[in-house]
């Protein structure tokens, strides 16, 4: 059959040919090609690692990303720090916080506006010890040392909201471990006595690995805990909804073998992210009562019985549940990622998204998704810009002018009753608040770099705070509880 088609037009058919064989062979790839490839963010580190898992690696404030871990790259073990203010694009030279020199181990971190806490498991005089230091300044600088407990078994975790933080602690007393809580009302600068928490039976006892989450109004805490068999670890879970005056009785989350706990709070909804056995794989409990039932755990992952899928991290927005996990002891070991838009019920396909050798931490700036990990001795990094679609963001209208006014930090976040606003820029400030239509909800003038406004009278949902100096604006997002 002869061809009649003209140079051009044969050119455009192949062509089109050429882009559909690019779009067959390559769909499966662009459809998960939204997470980015690792890179390390510690560049000179040596062996470094972070928490086990009940305590978390990054945190973020807006769009501020800050990391930490505990490094050899001098004699001694060092707990060191970065930050991206540029959702991970670009990162800072990494710092050390804590003596070069020291034993500096575990570490997890807490971050309220430009507040970010620290804690970590260290040797004081051969002692076993939890730490603590915070900067008030967005990490430029950091206070001295503080020595919460001088008798910890185990690593400690920390929480915030707004000025009070929250350390747990394991300790050992009678050759039980036992879990403990510090809390501090001045923002770090004192923490009140330890309250015991966990009640293990007598004899060797064990209560560790403790989860801790605040909303401001309600304390949530969850550990593993043997007090039902000397051999085997399940979950245990107490409450306090007066932030740590008193606290209702513990409940047991699992009743067969299973451990590394985080707890999560989102509104009225609490979820423990757990391992278990039979299979080894990755569950959830939900309470949808803020913490004072729980539903049957519910399995998450789906690996076969020769490997294990656990060490949960999770984030929650909404329905949105996120979940990491690490798949071991098959090496390399690998960070696999899946997610939920339905409160639980049902789960994507796992993702892997890098070899690790530790856990994997990850935080949600909306609509981005920033996952940490350890491996060969670095951290790595990776992110979703658009795996959390479903986020609100800043409604047409009230979108920042300029930004070159400076940096604008809210807290605290989630609120309940008031929040303060705290920006750079000089001269006179208009305050305007929206609520996620992009109506104006209300406005206030201030000549003043920080500001507070009541918040009672909201409804809960997501809300945003614009600032408006000259023909400069900033806006910043925040959650009425």
């Amino acid at each position: 059959m002869s061809n009649n088609l003209k140079p051009n037009t044969m050119n455009t058919i192949l062509h089109s040919m050429k882009k559909l064989l690019i779009l067959v062979l390559f769909a499966p790839v662009i459809a998960f090609a939204q997470w980015s490839a690792p890179v390390s963010i510690s560049p000179r580190a040596m062996n470094a690692s972070m928490n086990e898992n009940m305590g978390p690696g990054i945190c973020s404030s807006h769009d501020t990303l800050h990391v930490i871990w505990s490094d050899h790259r001098t004699k001694g073990y060092a707990i060191y720090y970065t930050r991206s203010t540029d959702s991970g694009i670009t990162w800072s030279n990494s710092v050390a916080i804590t003596d070069t020199m020291g034993s500096a181990t575990m570490p997890s971190l807490a971050v309220s506006g430009r507040n970010i806490h620290v804690v970590w498991w260290d040797t004081v005089k051969k002692i076993a010890c939890s730490c603590y230091e915070h900067s008030v300044d967005g990490g430029n600088t950091w206070s001295n040392r503080l020595v919460i407990d001088s008798n910890t078994v185990y690593w400690p975790g920390v929480a915030v909201a707004g000025s009070t933080v929250l350390v747990s602690i394991d300790k050992e007393p009678l050759s039980r471990t036992t879990v403990f809580l510090a809390i501090s009302k001045d923002n770090g600068n004192s923490f009140s006595a330890e309250q015991q928490i966990s009640t293990p039976t007598t004899g060797t006892g064990r209560s560790e690995d403790q989860g801790t989450a605040t909303d401001g109004k309600n304390i949530y805490m969850c550990w593993n805990d043997n007090r039902n068999s000397p051999t085997t670890l399940e979950i245990y879970y107490r409450r306090s909804r007066d932030m740590g005056k008193t606290w209702d009785p513990e409940i047991q989350i699992s009743n067969a073998a299973s451990y590394s706990p985080m707890i999560y709070c989102d509104s009225a909804k609490v979820y423990v992210a757990l391992g278990f056995s039979s299979p080894l794989n990755s569950y959830i409990a939900e309470s949808t009562d803020s913490g004072a039932t729980f539903s049957p755990i519910k399995q998450v992952t789906t690996n076969v019985s020769t490997n294990a899928d656990a060490y949960p991290s999770m984030v929650v927005d909404g329905p949105n549940l996120y979940m990491t996990t690490h798949i071991f002891p098959t090496k390399p070991w690998t960070v696999s990622f899946t997610q939920s838009s339905d409160g639980g019920a049902t789960w994507s396909k796992e993702i892997q998204l890098g070899d690790c050798n530790g856990t994997s931490f990850m935080v949600l700036t909306c609509p981005m998704l920033h996952v940490v990990w350890p491996n060969n001795g670095s951290i790595y990094y990776s992110r979703n810009p658009t795996a959390a679609p479903s986020c609100p963001t800043t409604p047409t209208g009230i979108e920042s002018v300029n930004n070159t006014a400076g940096q604008i930090f809210l807290y605290p976040n989630p609120v309940q009753y008031s929040a303060t606003v705290v920006f750079d820029g000089s001269g006179t400030h208009a305050i305007e608040v929206y609520d996620i239509t992009g109506r104006k909800i209300s406005s206030y003038q201030s000549v003043l770099n920080k500001y507070t406004f009541l918040c009672n009278e909201l409804s809960p949902g997501m809300y945003f705070v614009k600032i408006i100096t000259g023909n400069n604006a900033q806006v910043v997002k925040f959650i009425k509880q």
